[in-house]
């Protein structure tokens, strides 16, 4: 029995699902390797920086978060690409150059070299938009709205999983086992999307036109940036946290890991919950509500006095807010092709640029205090802005 052989038997293909699946699965890795770096980096980059106290935190913003801007503008180019090269054999490519990327670092303690990696690293990471296109091209549609938000919380999955796994592995079997553990996932789920997935064939039409930035689309962007930049800021000042309740040194790093894990499982079931409990034509008011309640816990996370009443906050912040980006992309993303997805897709690593590079550059300059209240001034703007400019008659802004 060949190796092929042996994982179909071992793995049967899903009924019908023409390797949908396994796209999820792979998809799931790639954002949980692109993130596992987010628990234990700054404390990482405090060990081995010899800057001082003000630079560090700058290179931690920049290292965490610069990434994400150049993942961002490169999604869109990625779902062009889908016109030009068979879908399959791109998402492929980018899963075998992300795991090595991702193995040269974990052995740097190079800062400036750390910074190029991850920026290669995130140009790669926008290749979650050929994932989100092929699901659209193999899902059958009747089914493609539910495999888009499935999608699209498996990717929110895997963000937020991956953050407390990499500080737990960090805590118990040191600093380099995130990459090389996350490498070799990489690795299997490029075998197992090899083997199961069915390559699409080029998007003649569709995938590499020119879209209309209607005001929809713009909103859908914006909401899922705002909701992103809530569920990502926290981890870049971790550290500074936890040290104003005395917690410091190892103890930091694992209470770290506690509380990710803590606020990643409120995310993943509110996600799963909202979206697909919330009738289409109510998401407009759902995501408002949603961005609403968010705004008012990341105001909230300034009053606790011990950790377990801002892990708490936190935890209900994640468990409104992570279900909006599912919700913005059932709302306006399923009508357009590979560029439009890709624009949409862009906000979420927009969103994960811009928050820690927010956290930091405040906090380096003010308190906790006024970066809660920023955050929780510019959601209010966003959703206020999206309530006024969308008919409330349809379930679909226009």
């Amino acid at each position: 029995m060949d190796l092929r052989s042996f994982w179909k038997n071992l793995l049967p293909a899903p009924e019908g699902g023409k390797g949908i699946f396994f796209i999820l699965l792979s998809q799931f890795g790639l954002a949980f390797s692109f993130n596992v770096v987010m628990s234990f980096m700054p404390f990482y980059i405090i060990k081995v920086s010899p800057y001082g106290s003000h630079e560090t935190m700058i290179w931690i913003g920049l290292i965490m978060g610069l990434n994400s801007f150049i993942a961002a503008a490169t999604a869109p180019l990625w779902g062009s690409l889908t016109a030009k090269l068979p879908p399959k054999r791109l998402f492929q490519s980018t899963f075998l150059f992300n795991a090595i990327i991702f193995l040269f670092m974990g052995f740097t303690e190079s800062l400036p070299l750390l910074l190029a990696l991850r920026i290669v690293q995130g140009a790669l990471g926008g290749a979650s938009t050929i994932g989100l296109f092929m699901i659209s091209e193999l899902s059958p549609r009747d089914r493609l709205a539910g495999h888009l938000s499935l999608y699209q919380n498996t990717m929110t999955a895997g963000s937020l999983l991956g953050p407390p796994v990499g500080a737990y592995l960090v805590a118990h079997l040191g600093y380099r086992s995130p990459f090389i553990i996350s490498v070799a996932m990489i690795v299997v789920f490029l075998v197992l999307c090899q083997i199961y997935v069915a390559e699409t064939g080029k998007k003649e039409t569709g995938g590499g036109r020119k879209i209309s930035f209607s005001r929809g689309l713009l909103w859908g962007w914006a909401l899922s940036f705002i909701a992103t930049i809530h569920l990502t800021f926290l981890p870049s000042i971790l550290p500074h946290v936890l040290d104003g309740f005395s917690i410091t040194g190892e103890a930091a790093l694992k209470a770290a890991g506690f509380i990710m894990m803590g606020y990643t499982a409120t995310a993943i079931i509110g996600s799963y919950v909202i979206s697909r409990w919330t009738p289409k034509a109510k998401l407009t008011g759902v995501i408002t509500v949603a961005c609403l309640a968010a705004a008012l816990f990341q105001a909230l996370l300034a009053l606790p006095r011990d950790i377990i009443g801002f892990t708490a906050v936190r935890m209900l912040q994640t468990g409104v807010v992570a279900a909006v980006i599912p919700l913005a992309m059932a709302n306006f993303g399923t009508k357009y092709g590979g560029t439009g997805i890709g624009f949409l897709n862009s906000a979420r690593f927009a969103g994960m640029g811009a928050a820690p590079l927010l956290a930091t550059a405040l906090l380096a300059g003010s308190d906790l205090m006024t970066l809660y209240g920023v955050i929780s001034a510019l959601t209010l703007a966003v959703v206020l802005g999206f309530w006024f400019s969308t008919p409330r008659t349809s379930g679909q802004a226009s």
